[in-house]
């Protein structure tokens, strides 16, 4: 499959809440921090799958929609890419004010996309929608 198939169905299974997906789709070996309010926190793929997890329990029952807003996809060789985007979060109607920007960094091992690297600034203004 080729990246930019993967990274929509990537998006795609993310919004509808599929753990399982992304459990898949998740190198074990994940490197990934997330800063906010100025906190850095590092994590691993078992955290990583937790905080999903967590996220998704939280916004169950709610009319949650995700927004993406990509940024760029840049090819850094031919195996690896790196995503930046945003995701916003409309919660019953109304578009929460800040947002989370991603720069995801995904391989091709084994002919499969994996997301290996990832790091997010979190609660950043929202991007023009």
């Amino acid at each position: 499959m080729d990246f930019q198939t993967f990274y929509e169905e990537y998006k795609r299974r993310a919004s509808q809440h599929d753990l399982d997906y992304l459990k898949e789709v998740t190198s074990r070996d994940l490197a990934a921090r997330e800063i906010r309010h100025g906190e850095r926190v590092d994590y691993s793929f078992e955290e990583s799958i937790e905080g999903w997890h967590q996220a998704f329990e939280h916004f169950k029952d709610q009319d949650m929609d995700w927004i993406y807003t990509d940024h760029s996809v840049t090819q850094l060789n031919e195996s690896t890419q790196l995503a930046a985007f945003w995701v916003s979060i409309r919660l019953n109607g109304e578009l929460l004010e800040t947002s989370n920007l991603f720069f995801d960094t995904f391989e091709k091992l084994n002919g499969e996309w994996r997301l290996v690297r990832s790091y997010i600034e979190a609660g950043v203004h929202n991007p023009s929608l």
